[in-house]
This record gives structure tokens, sequence and C-alpha cells, in this order.
């Protein structure tokens, strides 16, 4: 089914420009005789309806490829986080069991790790995913495609087949491969062509790297439904410079980063005015709480463009609610109302509503939500109740429905009798001068059960000490939220999809406990009686 989209798309505007890798240019008929090409190479190797297609690529036009090929033959598309060391690529694969798997040439050594797991694909494609890359000569991939017609596969493909696993970044160890189907995916796109008013004349950077969910469904998958242009930035590493320059070259209209990725713009490119940015209309962002601080800094260093903040989930969707432009201000820190086609519930562990100001976990219901987890009908029936998704996110609604994230559920630090959530408290850090970057956990206390632990991260430069970060709190928080344990750290450990991993800061604490024991001394008389009070 999304497949064919792509055909709908060469036949309605064969010679416009779809994807840009680099050098190369494709338009969506090439893009779309290329997929044809790979998909009938697959088929030729048994590959059919069900079949797992695996990659282990970077940033380039053939995972596109690869996606669109699977969906055409009604195969399920498996993108591997190519972060993962050999073991956890190997447990990805024990799950899915994939007929083929499509590998960059950067990942020898880790086939070589993996070729004796009995889970490892009889079937290897090695790709050249390097952004400069010549697409043609003695290219395995290319003299593949060369050797099968574009002709479109004969397979009917129903909204109800499976045509994504994209695995989470769970704190279990084991991968979770949230199942999405064709109709959940086109719906996903569909809600963000309306929310966001995508059109065939719009264009995006892609520089998050396509395995996750977020840098391929927020607008990269839907603008190639849409007809608009994709451009595929390098995900090897990070360049915030490049990515502003290459907005401004591309002419693109619009561009989704990750908040850490906003944050290093504005770090590394103090002047973004120095580049032509006339066409960029619209930012984006999700995937974690992003600091009031940088988001007042990205309003600053592109005044002409809109700014939407999103929340969302691999298995509930990249987009579950959106901020639009005109609220960015007045409701500066929310992440918004119900996208399109999306119901949420702020409830009670009973399942209940909860009213106005009110925390409690985010639940969702809409037609995009995932299918459950591949061959784990255990974790689906935990998650998937009534048909509602349980996210583990707890928010608030404000009266005029506007929610706001407090933290996940289990990370929520209880002291005493009192709930306190990470969120709340990283954001009121976040607007002390001199820190770049703050996470919250609660540890082990006596006395109280739980108390707060912060690890900051200081500016280049600044000179804050851990009494400074808590007399702030005092300021801007009730007492009994501040840390009574601030550990200034280099860098905060983040996970395979980039957000602050808080099982790493609490293996971390023990270590650096001691760091703040002067402070916490001199403070923790007055502490507890605030906590009393």
């Amino acid at each position: 089914m999304l497949g064919y989209q792509l055909t709908i798309n060469a036949q309605r505007s064969p010679r416009t420009e779809a994807l840009a890798f680099g050098a190369r240019r494709y338009t969506y008929q090439e893009l779309n005789d290329r997929a044809c090409r790979l998909a009938n190479a697959l088929a030729g190797m048994g590959i059919g309806r069900g079949d797992r297609v695996a990659t282990l690529l970077h940033n380039c036009n053939q995972f596109v490829e690869a996606l669109f090929a699977a969906a055409k033959l009604g195969a399920v598309f498996v993108p591997i986080n190519f972060r993962l060391v050999a073991g956890e690529i190997g447990r990805v694969l024990d799950g899915c069991l994939p007929r083929v798997l499509l590998a960059g040439e950067a990942f020898t050594d880790v086939l070589t790790d993996l070729d004796a797991r009995p889970s490892f694909p009889a079937c290897v494609l090695r790709v050249d995913d390097r952004v400069d890359a010549d697409s043609g000569g003695n290219d395995p991939y290319e003299n593949l495609l060369a050797r099968h017609p574009p002709t479109e596969p004969a397979v009917n493909v129903g909204t109800d087949e499976i045509l994504l696993l994209i695995h989470t970044s769970g704190t279990t160890g084991v991968p979770k491969g949230a199942m999405w189907t064709h109709g959940t995916t086109l719906f996903s796109c569909t809600a963000k062509i309306i929310d966001l008013a995508l059109t065939a004349k719009d264009a995006t950077v892609v520089f998050g790297p396509l395995f996750h969910a977020g840098p391929l469904a927020d607008l990269a998958l839907p603008l190639l439904l849409r007809g608009g242009r994709v451009v595929i930035g390098p995900s090897r590493q990070f360049n915030p410079e490049q990515l502003i320059q290459t907005i401004a070259d591309q002419r693109a209209t619009m561009v989704a980063a990750y908040p850490t990725m906003w944050r290093r713009v504005l770090a590394e490119v103090p002047d973004v005015s120095k580049f032509d940015l006339t066409q960029l209309r619209l930012l984006f962002t999700g995937g974690e709480t992003i600091p009031v601080p940088v988001l007042e800094g990205v309003y600053a260093s592109f005044p002409d463009a809109g700014f939407v903040n999103t929340y969302g989930s691999t298995e509930a969707g990249p987009m579950s609610t959106l901020l639009p432009t005109e609220d960015r201000v007045r409701k500066i820190g929310s992440i918004g109302r119900p996208a399109f086609g999306v119901e949420i519930r702020i409830a009670a562990e009973n399942g209940c509503a909860l009213g106005p100001g009110e925390v409690g976990e985010v639940l969702i219901r809409s037609p995009f939500v995932c299918r459950g987890y591949w061959n784990r009908p255990d974790w689906t029936a935990e998650a998937l109740r009534d048909g509602w998704w349980h996210t583990g996110d707890l928010a608030r609604r404000d009266e005029e429905g506007f929610i706001y994230i407090a933290g996940r559920r289990k990370d929520m630090i209880k002291s005493g009798a009192e709930n306190i959530y990470p969120t709340e408290v990283e954001q009121a850090i976040a607007t002390l001068n001199g820190v770049a970057e703050v996470g919250v956990i609660g540890v082990p206390d006596d006395e109280w059960g739980e108390s707060v632990a912060a690890f900051v991260v200081r500016d280049a430069g600044a000179s804050i000490d851990a009494a400074r970060v808590i007399a702030h709190c005092r300021e801007h928080l009730a007492s009994y939220k501040k840390p009574r344990h601030v550990l200034f750290v280099d860098s905060l450990a983040r996970n395979t999809t980039n957000k602050v991993d808080k099982n790493a800061l609490r293996r971390q604490f023990p270590l650096l406990a001691g760091a703040d024991e002067r402070c916490n001394g001199e403070m923790q008389a007055s502490d507890r009686q605030d906590a009393k009070t």
C-alpha cells in the first residue's frame, strides 16, 4: 500500500526531484524505478510478504529505496541502529530473524562478529552508503539494480500488514520492535501533512539518523508521500554549521531536529543571520523535553520561521501532540494539544481521566498507535489496554487543554510524602546562567526514601557551584523539590536515541556522590526543615 503511493507520485510528478544525497539527485520517476528494481531483486531471492528486510546503514538514498522496495513486496522493513555494538545488533537479529540484510561498508567488522550467529541472514547485500561514494562502476548494489527491471511488483498489500519494525531504546537491555502497519504509517504521515500544512513545494533536510522514528517519520516520509523534496544529510557526526549551511544551500522550507541538536546550533552557530534562510518557514522539534532557554534561543535566532514543539514516541506515533507557532510564547514549555486524529487522556493509576492541573499518565488512542511489540504479546498486553496505549509518561493539562510533560513514571521521585517530577526540576535549573545541560534523578535517602540529585554540565568558563544551583531552585520551586546533591560533569550520559540515560546517571551517582558532600553538609539542616513544612 505505502509503496504504491511512490508509484502514484512517479506518475503525477515524474520529473520532480524527490531525493538528494550528496551529489546524487533522484526524481520521483527515478526513485520509484530504483525501488522497483530492488524489490524485483529481493523477490528473485525469495523475499516476499511478511519476510523481514533489515538494514544496517548510515543515512543514504539506499535506505529510502530499501524501505519502499520492502513496502512494494509486503515485506517488513527493519532499520537497525548503527550505533549498537555487535552483541546488541545480534539481539535485534534474534528477535526479527531477517531473510536479508543490507549493510554499509563501515560495518565489515560487525558482520564478521555476527556471522556465526544462528539468526544471521543467509543473504547480505553490501551497500556503499558514503555521502561521496560513486554510484556507478563496480558498486555491487548498483549492479544488482541494473540486472532487474523497474516493473511494479504484482503484490496487493493491505493496510493491516506490517510495514516497519522500529526498535525502541528501552532500559531493559532487550530490544522492543514496535510494529507499524501500512495503515498506521500512512495515517501518521497524513496527520502531519494536515497539521503542518505540507505541500509538494516543501523541502526538508534530514540530519538525524533515519533508523529512528522521528527523523524518518516526522518530515521525511510525509514529504515523500506528499510529493515534496527530501535532502538526506550525513548521520555519522552531527555538525551544526553544516546543518544550517545545507538548509541555505538546498533552499529547505522546514527542518526537524532533536533538542540536543538545537542546543548545539545555538552554541556553535551564534549568528545564523549570515546564512540565506529566507525560504525556511518551519522548525520542528521533539523526542525529549526541550529546556525553555533553548526554546527562547531558537525563537531569537530564527525570528522569521515558525516553530512547532511536539511530543511523540516510537510506539504511539512520532507526533501525538503539537504546540503551534501562535502559542509558542504564551504556552512556552508545553507540548501543545493532541494532533490530528489523536485522543489523549491524562489518567490516574486506575485509568480514569484526571482534571486540569492533576498529574497522571499519558494514555493515547489513535489510528497510528503501533500494533504492539513483535513476538511479545506479554509486553503488548501490558502497554495496550482497552484501546489506549500507556506511554509511561507523566503530564498535566491546563484549563485550555495544553499539556505539560512532568517526566517518566518510572523516574518520578518520591521524597517523604511528596511526588517530585524530574522534568520540572530540570527546567528550573536550565534557566540558571552558566548551565549548559542538566539531568535529574532520584537517589536513596535514609530519612526521606529518595532525594533529588542533579547532574549539571556547566557552560564553558562558567563558575557556578552547587550552592548557587540549590539557591536558584529555592527561588523557583517549592523547597522540597530542590536537589540535595549537585554533581558537575563534563557531559550527560545518553542512550542510542540521544536521550539522557537516567539509568546510567543512577549507576554514576555512587561514584561521584562525595563531590558535593561539603555543600550538602552546609545545607542539610535547613533542607530537612524546609521539607517538613
